[in-house]
């Protein structure tokens, strides 16, 4: 995966993340000036059946029901997928499924998203004015899915991402000294994880000497805990 060099962490003012970040949040609501669909519960049914079944078969045999409802490859993962996550996950906290349904179906969800990523815009040709972004899943941090999805929105919309799962901080640090990137995203879902996000915070800022801006987000932020102060991240969001 290529380092984007454009848009130089020593090129932006002290608001580079916010009008980054604006940017970014622009792209994705705007996705491509199409409304997003609404979900069909019975269609998010349907997938996360399918892709907990042995074997990827069923889920194959699906391509003309979800063509027939006007469901695309980008609406698949962007609006069914993260539904059928919830929708596995909601079902094993009631006991309905068991932990291997949440695990086979995320595993595949992941697959499948690798696979239709190769054609969409990727860091192969970055708009120029788009932006490089790292982003981090820390290390020991089990909850990937949603910042593999995000850093294929950011790719699609002509963001050069740079993904780092379960990194050590003193590699980052090497990593944003060595390499060039507007800003660092970090994500972080559980209480525990806040600890290594700000070590992984702390080794960026050292590695860039200062000048990279971090935004710390994901499923904690639903808890009402200080992210931000306690990461040392900019922003929280």
């Amino acid at each position: 995966m290529r380092d984007s060099q454009h848009g130089g962490q020593g090129d932006r003012g002290s608001d580079g993340l916010t009008v980054l970040a604006r940017t970014v949040v622009a792209r994705l609501v705007a996705r491509d000036g199409v409304p997003v669909k609404p979900v069909d519960d019975a269609m998010v049914a349907s997938i996360a059946r399918a892709l907990v079944t042995p074997g990827i078969t069923q889920f194959e045999g699906m391509r003309q029901d979800l063509r027939r409802a006007r469901i695309t490859e980008i609406d698949l993962v962007d609006t069914y997928f993260p539904a059928v996550a919830r929708y596995l996950g909601c079902a094993w906290v009631d006991d309905t499924a068991p932990f291997t349904d949440v695990t086979i179906g995320v595993a595949r969800m992941q697959a499948i998203l690798r696979q239709v990523g190769r054609d969409w815009t990727s860091n192969a040709a970055p708009d120029p004015a788009g932006g490089s972004v790292l982003v981090v899943i820390p290390e020991g941090e089990q909850h990937s899915f949603g910042a593999v999805l995000m850093a294929g929105q950011l790719r699609r919309q002509g963001i050069s991402v740079r993904l780092e799962i379960g990194t050590p901080a003193r590699t980052l640090r090497r990593t944003v000294h060595e390499a060039s990137f507007d800003c660092a995203m970090i994500s972080i879902a559980c209480e525990e994880k806040l600890d290594p996000c700000r070590e992984v915070v702390s080794a960026l800022k050292d590695g860039a000497d200062g000048r990279l801006r971090a935004a710390a987000g994901g499923a904690l932020l639903e808890r009402p805990l200080d992210v931000r102060g306690r990461t040392g991240a900019d922003i929280a969001t």
